[in-house]
């Protein structure tokens, strides 16, 4: 058996945990990673407020963190 690359492995966990993330954090992360849209320019887009798009990043940014992490946490 093969071990594969950290960096490699990395990536792999953040690619599977963007694909299980719930589709407005999803999207409100999309938007401010790729697009470089701020809060309030999100809100706008996705006809949401400010505090929901600040609650959805978070949201957004703690899957991301809980899942690329070996044993599943911080």
């Amino acid at each position: 058996m093969t071990q594969e690359h950290p960096f490699a492995e990395q990536l792999r966990r953040l690619r599977d945990a963007l694909d299980t993330m719930e589709p407005l954090p999803r999207a409100v992360f999309d938007l401010h990673r790729y697009r470089d849209l701020d809060f309030s320019q999100i809100a706008d887009e996705l006809g949401i407020s400010v505090a929901e798009v600040e609650r959805q990043f978070a949201a957004a940014m703690l899957h991301l963190l809980l899942s690329t992490h070996e044993d599943g946490g911080p």
